[in-house]
C-alpha cells in the first residue's frame, strides 16, 4: 500500500481521452511519489505497529501515521492536454505552457505546471486554483474522504468545492435522508402471455419504451421472454426517481411519469421513492441533471471509461441543496418545465408528419425502424 512506503506528492487527472487514439479506455491519472527515508520508514512502521497492538485496524493505523507525520497532497484536474477527443492537435494545454520547438515556456502561470511549482515553494500555504483546478490537501484528510480511500482528484476536487454550493436559504440534505431505495421484485414469467412495460432513460433525461426485438432484447416484452432472464426485474411507481447506474454521469436520471407507472427495470436502473413531502419530484430530477450535480456524479463515478458505474451508497451519500418548499422550486423549475413539453410536443410532431411522408412513398403505414444511434444505457449487457 503506497501510504505505508512513501509520500504521494501530487496527483493530476487527465481527461478520458488522453490515451483514446492509441486504444486505451482507461481513466488515467499522473501520480508522483516518494519513497519515505529509511529514518522516515522506520518512524511510520513503529506508528502503525504500535496502532495495532492497541486494536486498530490497518486503515486506522495508516490513519494515526498520517496525522503524526503530516504533508500536503497537491491535485489537480486537466481538460485539455494539447490535443482533442479525436486526437487532432490542440493549442488548449492544462498541464504546461508550451514553447517552439517542443520545450516548456519559462513562463508556466496559470498551467498545472506552474501552480505545482507555487504549491512546491509553500505546500501549507498554498491556496489552490479554479481553471485549471488545483487544491493541496491533507494526506490524512485525502485517505479519510472516501471509505476505498480513493486518490482521484476529480473525487477530491468536488468534495472540496461541496461545501461552497449551497445558496443562501435552501436546505442541505443527504440523497438518502430524502429518498428511500424501493426494491419492489417482480415476475413477469408468472404471467406469460401478459404485455409489459420495460423502460430505460436518454441522456436527455426522457424516460421511454426500451424496444423489443433489438440487440439481446427479447422480441416482445411478454411474461414468457423473462423466464430464462438472467436479471432481476423491479418495478418502479410514478413519481419514483430512476437512474442508469452506468450513465448517471451523463445526465441518464429522471421522474417516473403516468404513463410508466408500473414499467420494469433491471439493477442497473436504482429506483428512489422521494420520502421528504417538500421535496418536488420534478425539481430534483431537473436539479440532478444540472451542471453541479452532473460534476458530481462524475466524481463519485468509478470504472472503466466506457463502463463507469455510480454506486448506490455513493450516491446516497451525496448532499444536495434546495429551496424548502415546493412553490418556489416549482417557480424555478417553471419555464424549464415548459420548454421540455414544447420539445417533446415538436418532436412528436416530427415524428408524426415523417411517417406521414414515408407512407406516401412506401404504402408502409406507421411501421418505423429501430433507431441505431440511440444512445440509450441500457441497449447494453446489463448484468454482466
Amino acid at each position: 500500500m503506497l501510504a505505508m512506503r512513501g509520500r504521494i506528492e501530487a496527483i493530476v487527472s487527465l481527461p478520458d481521452h488522453a490515451f483514446r487514439k492509441s486504444g486505451a479506455q482507461n481513466k488515467t491519472s499522473i501520480l508522483f511519489f516518494r519513497k519515505f527515508t529509511t529514518v522516515e520508514k522506520i518512524r511510520a512502521d513503529r506508528i502503525i505497529s504500535e496502532s495495532l497492538d492497541a486494536g486498530a485496524t490497518l486503515d486506522n493505523a495508516i490513519g494515526n501515521m498520517l496525522q503524526q507525520m503530516p504533508y500536503k497532497i497537491f491535485l489537480a484536474e486537466a481538460g485539455h492536454v494539447g490535443y482533442t477527443t479525436t486526437g487532432a492537435s490542440s493549442d488548449l494545454n492544462d498541464l504546461y505552457n508550451g514553447a517552439e520547438g517542443g520545450f516548456l515556456n519559462r513562463e508556466q502561470e496559470g498551467s498545472i505546471l506552474g501552480e505545482y511549482r507555487k504549491f512546491q515553494e509553500q505546500p501549507d500555504n498554498y491556496g489552490g486554483r479554479r481553471l485549471p483546478d488545483c487544491i493541496a490537501l491533507d494526506s490524512r484528510a485525502v485517505w479519510d474522504a472516501h471509505p476505498s480511500h480513493r486518490l482521484d482528484p476529480k473525487y477530491h476536487l468536488f468534495k472540496h468545492e461541496e461545501l461552497e454550493a449551497i445558496p443562501d436559504g435552501w436546505r442541505q440534505e443527504r440523497i438518502g435522508a430524502v429518498m428511500r431505495r424501493r426494491e419492489e421484485v417482480v415476475h413477469p414469467e408468472n404471467a406469460p402471455d401478459q404485455e409489459v412495460q420495460v423502460m430505460t432513460i436518454s441522456q436527455t433525461g426522457e424516460i421511454r419504451r426500451r424496444a423489443a426485438g433489438k440487440g439481446r432484447n427479447p422480441p416482445e416484452w411478454l411474461g414468457m421472454y423473462f423466464e430464462e432472464s438472467p436479471s432481476t426485474w423491479y418495478q418502479a411507481r410514478q413519481g419514483d426517481v430512476v437512474y442508469s447506474s452506468i450513465d448517471l454521469w451523463k445526465g441518464c436520471v429522471a421522474v417516473v411519469p403516468e404513463a410508466m407507472d408500473h414499467a420494469l427495470v433491471t439493477k442497473e436502473f436504482p429506483i428512489y421513492e422521494v420520502t421528504d413531502e417538500n421535496l418536488d419530484p420534478d425539481f430534483l430530477s431537473i436539479l440532478l441533471r444540472s451542471r453541479y450535480y452532473q460534476r458530481a456524479f462524475r466524481a463519485i463515478t468509478t470504472g472503466h471509461s466506457n463502463r463507469r458505474r455510480t454506486q448506490s451508497e455513493d450516491f446516497e451519500n451525496l448532499e444536495i441543496a434546495y429551496p424548502p418548499n415546493r412553490i418556489e422550486q416549482r417557480e424555478l423549475i417553471e419555464e424549464i418545465m415548459v420548454a421540455r413539453n414544447a420539445h417533446r410536443g415538436a418532436t412528436g410532431k416530427l415524428a408524426e408528419e415523417l411517417l406521414k411522408f414515408s407512407d406516401l412513398i412506401d404504402g408502409r403505414g406507421d411501421e418505423e425502424l429501430p433507431d441505431l444511434e440511440d444512445p440509450v444505457a441500457e441497449e447494453r449487457p446489463d448484468d454482466q
